[in-house]
Formats: C-alpha cells, structure tokens, sequence
C-alpha cells in the first residue's frame, strides 16, 4: 500500500505491463513532442466532454450514491461529479492518480487496481462509468471487464461508457494527425494508447453489454459532445 498525500493507494491488479504503459503514457504528458496534442486534449476534456458526462451522470446516477470511476485517469472530466457523489476514483496507472489527486484533492476514494480484478465486494456500487478506456482492449477483454462491472454493481444500477465510433470527429482528425506525423513525417509519435474496439453501430454494442447480461437502457451519437463519443447506457439485470 502507497500514498498520495494522505490518501492510502491500494493496488490489486497483476498486469505490471498494462501499468508500465499507462504509467508512460501519463508521465509524457506536457513533453514537447505532445504538446499541442495536450492542449487540445485538456480543452476537450474540460469544454466538450466534461459538459456530457454531467448529462448522463446526473440523469442516470442519483445524488450522493456510491459511484465508480472505472479508469479514472487524470480526473479532469469529474471535477464537478465529486461534488455531488461518493467517487471511487481507479486508475492501473499510480502516475494517473497522483494526477487525479491534484486535480480533485481530497475529495474521492483513490483505488490503484486493474479494471479486470477489482478489490471491491460484490455489489459494491450505485453506478459505473468511465471514458477512454473501453476501446483499449479486445471484445473479449471487454466482456470480461464487463463482467467484472455486473459483479460490483448493485441490481438494476446503471453503468455508463463513453466509447469512440469508427465514424466519430476525434477518432478521424487524430487518425489524420497520426497518419501526417508518421506516415508522411516519420516521426514516430504515438499520441495516445491504441483504440483496438470502437462503436461500429448501435447493434455493435449493444450485443457486447447484453451478452454480459446488461440490460440496454440508452444510446446516444450527437451534437452534446460534437458527435466525438458514442454513449452507452445499461443496467444490471
């Protein structure tokens, strides 16, 4: 067990190497060879993304409810939810949550852990949510993920993921940004870890939460967050 602060950092997760990653990944953040890319990331974040995560979180989780931030990351995008919830903030990532820490100090649980094998009981939450992270892995990953949500999540509450369509704005200007910069460059810049799964369809994802027995409640592609995320709604059954 480590600290940020005085806050106690528990880690359970077993894969070293997906924390290794992130833990980069975080670190590289403000370095010259991104910074450009981080300006608009934190402008997005705060302006664009921020804004439609408090849609969905506030129409779907009740005030004060016990809610967990499923890869946590920075913590820029909860800097309102941590006001008006209980916040279980995990990241795999230490780096991440130092950041969440200074972002939000004092104000959510920090869990160092992998989203695969939580240190939670079952039914431990209210509500599950998180951006960024689902298309990271695999389906098979996902549904084990998934899974792993419905066993902490209390019956008929609510999880809520934010995941990149294939026909989404950032997903195709950052393909674009890649493509100019290695392709074309030969810069060898990776601006952000690889999206292995994104939203092919309403239909897509839906058969990925109902096969880990969700119940589908919500889709959303629009103009909220500048048709850049596809927002996915289910309970447990």
């Amino acid at each position: 067990m480590t600290k940020i602060g005085d806050k106690e950092i528990i880690f359970t997760g077993k894969d070293r190497e997906v924390q290794e990653d992130w833990n980069i990944y975080w670190s590289n953040q403000n370095k010259t060879t991104s910074q450009v890319y981080d300006k608009f990331a934190d402008f997005y974040r705060n302006n664009i993304i921020r804004p439609a995560l408090n849609y969905f979180i506030f129409k779907h989780f009740s005030r004060k409810s016990e809610i967990l931030h499923a890869g946590c990351g920075s913590g820029k995008v909860d800097t309102d939810i941590v006001d008006l919830y209980k916040v279980t903030a995990l990241d795999i990532s230490y780096t991440a949550l130092q950041i969440y820490e200074s972002v939000n100090p004092k104000k959510a649980k920090l869990i160092q852990a992998s989203i695969f094998e939580t240190p939670f009981e079952n039914e431990s939450f209210d509500g599950i949510y998180n951006l960024g992270v689902m298309e990271h892995f695999n389906e098979n990953e996902i549904q084990d993920i998934l899974l792993e949500f419905k066993r902490i999540l209390k019956p008929g509450r609510k999880i809520v993921l934010f995941i990149p369509p294939v026909f989404g704005l950032t997903v195709r200007v950052l393909d674009t940004a890649h493509f100019i910069l290695n392709d074309l460059f030969k810069k060898n810049i990776k601006l952000h870890p690889e999206e292995i799964t994104r939203v092919e369809s309403q239909k897509h994802i839906k058969d990925l939460v109902t096969k880990a027995g969700f119940e589908f409640v919500e889709y959303y592609f629009g103009i909220k967050d500048f048709f850049t995320q596809s927002v996915i709604v289910a309970a447990k059954i």
